[in-house]
């Protein structure tokens, strides 16, 4: 087994919504429950070792040593903190990218506010930039150029304002904006390239990847040749959208793939939980995608991780459908 981490995004356990349910699917009561308490439920569930927190302006998720006390209670690290540059209306145009200047400003300032917070957080979390709102809807609505200078510039700008806090950039091809700006693993590596500062990496969401018509494993090993492989988020959906279902329930062998090439290249960082269960207990669902990972982290002993190497050298799918089949499927 590897040494991977996990951890749960916190954004995905409280009230569910989509334009079909304002109100939400679940129970009002699940709007009450505060941060200590998703925290103590969290525990509960026995696989964690960390969590992805949105910083709040007010609470206990406003104050960093009220964080620290309450996960270092339940023996959690923070793995990330994701800022808020997607979900107030002021962001409907973008942030770091946007074309209106005040825009841009704001952005930057509520980011430094996050390098700060994260700065004190037990952990060592990076900072994860899904900058969903940053893109464009249409054609001629957008000079192109000015928008990705406008975010190349404003990364290594937060990227100079600590450099002992790590970035990722985490890339998506569409949602909520037509067509994402940092749309791919390819695309956030090449924004790394030209941003030229080692605390920038990327963050590698499988469902983005799969969604993108893409390969998770292929992106693990770009992204760690080049040293900027600093997150992983996991879930699953059926190509066409961002479903956010639990791990595993749809993928297997690109799972399996996946946590052979992450002990290939030694990644023992965390891979976050990053799901939806619009329907499901979110406990359970987290729960469920912990312990299916867990599996394909050990399906790669069963097969034999010398052994698939071997396989992959040798590229025939039809031996590699029977290693997996006589190995996993006892």
């Amino acid at each position: 087994m590897s040494k991977i981490k996990y951890s749960a995004i916190l954004g995905s356990l409280g009230q569910t919504y989509d334009r079909f349910m304002r109100c939400g699917y679940k129970d009002p009561a699940v709007d009450k429950v505060e941060f200590p308490d998703i925290v103590k439920n969290l525990e509960k569930i026995g696989v964690l070792q960390g969590v992805d927190l949105y910083q709040a302006p007010t609470g206990p998720l406003s104050d960093p040593d009220t964080v620290n006390e309450i996960l270092t209670k339940s023996g959690f690290v923070c793995s990330s903190v994701l800022p808020l540059v997607f979900g107030e209306r002021r962001w409907a145009k973008g942030s770091i990218s946007a074309a209106d200047p005040e825009t841009r400003k704001q952005a930057m300032e509520l980011l430094k506010q996050n390098i700060d917070f994260n700065a004190k957080l037990v952990g060592n979390p990076s900072v994860n930039l899904w900058l969903g709102q940053d893109g464009f809807d249409y054609p001629l609505q957008t000079d192109y150029a000015k928008q990705w200078d406008y975010l190349i510039k404003g990364v290594r700008e937060l990227a100079d304002y600590n450099p002992n806090v790590k970035l990722t950039l985490e890339g998506k091809i569409r949602e909520p904006r037509n067509r994402c700006l940092v749309d791919t693993t390819y695309t956030a590596l090449l924004m790394c390239m030209e941003i030229d500062r080692p605390n920038v990496g990327v963050a590698i969401d499988t469902g983005h990847v799969f969604q993108s018509q893409q390969n998770v494993a292929q992106d693990i090993e770009v992204a760690a040749r080049y040293g900027k492989l600093f997150m992983v988020h996991a879930n699953d959906n059926y190509n066409m959208w961002d479903d956010d279902l639990i791990v595993g329930s749809l993928r297997i062998t690109e799972y399996i793939e996946m946590f052979y090439s992450l002990r290939k290249v030694g990644y023992d960082g965390f891979i976050s939980v990053d799901i939806f269960p619009y329907r499901e207990d979110q406990y359970e669902a987290t729960k469920q995608s912990v312990l299916n990972m867990k599996k394909f982290d050990e399906a790669v002993d069963l097969i034999g991780f010398e052994k698939l190497g071997e396989l992959i050298e040798e590229g025939d799918p039809c031996k590699i459908t029977e290693a997996i089949r006589e190995a996993v499927y006892k």
